[in-house]
């Protein structure tokens, strides 16, 4: 009878540890899918910067088949040009968050980089 108990409580503690690994792999399959989305919009930033926001159409299984909402922010990263002797430069700051709910929470990653444009194409 004891054995028996012993087992049980065994066999729950795997299940349990079994349950807890198929978590972290959603997660994990979710932030994936995040960064992927987020290079992906930096990419588009990159070749138009403009700002704004949107949402991904693909969803996901441990999300309950939310989708995917990206931000994108491009903003002057420094007020001083910087100067060479046959072009001025402007560095942009390319920010981009994308955000999506999962059963427990909230979760988001955000990209950031730096591009250079001539002074007299900057907005």
């Amino acid at each position: 009878m004891v054995a028996i108990a012993i087992l049980g409580i065994g066999i729950v503690m795997v299940m349990q540890l079994f349950s807890g690994g198929l978590r972290s792999g959603g997660a994990s399959r979710d932030y994936t899918r995040a960064i992927i989305h987020a290079k992906e919009k930096m990419e588009e930033l990159f070749i138009e910067p403009v700002s704004g926001s949107g949402e991904f159409t693909e969803g996901s299984v441990a999300t309950g088949n939310n989708s995917f909402r990206w931000h994108a922010e491009v903003l002057p990263h420094s007020e001083t040009p910087v100067t060479t002797e046959e072009t001025a430069l402007k560095l942009l700051k390319i920010k981009v968050k994308v955000s999506w709910s999962d059963p427990n929470k909230e979760r988001s990653v955000e990209l950031v980089s730096l591009k250079a444009v001539l002074e007299e194409e900057f907005k």
